[in-house]
């Protein structure tokens, strides 16, 4: 409903409310004008200033107020009417500032003393009659700082939740990055390597060596740029032909990898099923950033990946025969959450879709990844 519309409904049950128990307390105040036309007149020009009450709540207070004091001025029953400057105050509270709210509080404290003791020669005095003022003031002005307060605490709440969904995002994206790219240049970087270490040689240049390693600069910037490619494209939602890499693109991963100092060899033990697709790109990332640190930091000349189906697990096995990534963890398996961001990736993951992982220096030399990711979701 909009706001407007529903001020509205509340403004004509409060003045509907004013009037008939105005009409009721007449009964029992003997100096008291019967409620007539003019005095719904009344009623109803001060209800009707709370259908602004959230835009413009000063003004609704002041159109409360001055219906009040002529309402009384007329003699008409004393007591319900104050339920109008009461809520139009509450108003104040709720939608402005506190500042703003001390200024209305007061000022309504004032026009109400003054009456009682200007116009109205009021015989309870002026301190009965401050003391009582203020009372249904200060409730009125405490209810409307409340919601205030509980809004806009609601509001830090929203603002902060998504601050954090925003960060979150942008931490799985430049994971996702980090990923293809990471591996696809640590690739080119070995090769690179082997190419200048053929031309330096004196000479002629062996053609067969540079020509394998130039093609697997090339095939390596192409693969990164398709799965950078479609990695974005999940984030876009403009998915085009080219899906996210998943546990069968493990052998082409592994052929890319197996570069000139460096043997990869992959064993799959168990039939591949189908897994979820968060499982199967959890899978492949592991496995991916795994061959990324043997190749950039491990100075491995062998390395095995292992990925095995059961029938509730895909277990993953990444071990090499080097010293293990510069940011590992020496002295047993870590769980993935010290170590530097490469580790910590794969273990991000793998809890992610609810598995486990662990990484560290393997007895007899040389570095272990393994992981468990479960088959259903």
């Amino acid at each position: 409903m909009h706001p407007l519309v529903a001020d509205t409904l509340f403004a004509v049950v409060v003045g509907v409310l004013v009037a008939v128990t105005s009409g009721a307390a007449g009964n029992g105040q003997d100096e008291a004008r019967p409620m007539d036309a003019l005095g719904v007149v009344l009623v109803a020009v001060g209800a009707g200033g709370l259908v602004v009450r959230r835009r413009w709540p000063g003004v609704a207070l002041a159109v409360a107020l001055a219906a009040t004091i002529v309402f009384l001025q007329f003699r008409y029953p004393y007591g319900p009417v104050f339920l109008l400057s009461g809520v139009a105050l509450y108003s104040v509270a709720a939608w402005r500032d506190g500042r703003f709210t001390k200024v209305a509080g007061l000022a309504t404290v004032v026009v109400h003393v003054a009456w009682a003791l200007w116009f109205e020669n009021d015989k309870e005095g002026p301190l009965a009659t401050l003391i009582g003022s203020t009372v249904w003031i200060a409730a009125a002005v405490g209810a409307g700082v409340a919601v205030r307060l509980r809004r806009e605490a609601l509001g830090r709440g929203l603002a902060e939740a998504r601050r954090q969904a925003g960060y979150e995002e942008r931490l799985r994206i430049a994971q996702e990055v980090h990923d293809v790219v990471g591996h696809s240049l640590a690739v080119i970087s070995v090769n690179a390597g082997a190419a200048l270490h053929v031309l330096g040689k004196p000479g002629p240049v062996a053609a067969e060596p540079l020509a394998r390693s130039l093609t697997a600069i090339r095939q390596a910037s192409n693969g990164a740029l398709d799965e950078l490619r479609a990695t974005l494209a999940t984030f876009t939602g403009t998915l085009g032909s080219a899906p996210v890499n998943g546990l069968a693109a493990v052998p082409a991963l592994v052929a890319a990898t197996d570069v000139d100092g460096l043997a990869v060899r992959l064993d799959v033990d168990g039939t591949p099923l189908p897994v979820p697709a968060p499982v199967d790109v959890a899978g492949y990332r592991i496995v991916q950033e795994a061959l990324t640190n043997a190749v950039r930091h491990a100075h491995a000349r062998h390395v095995a990946v292992k990925i095995t189906y059961g029938p509730d697990t895909v277990a993953i096995t990444v071990t090499d025969d080097g010293r293990g990534p510069v940011d590992g963890t020496v002295g047993g398996p870590v769980d993935g959450e010290a170590g530097g961001t490469g580790l910590a990736s794969m273990g991000e993951r793998a809890r992610a879709v609810g598995g486990t992982f662990a990484a560290g220096p393997r007895n007899g030399g040389g570095f272990g990844v393994w992981a468990s990711l479960p088959v259903r979701a």
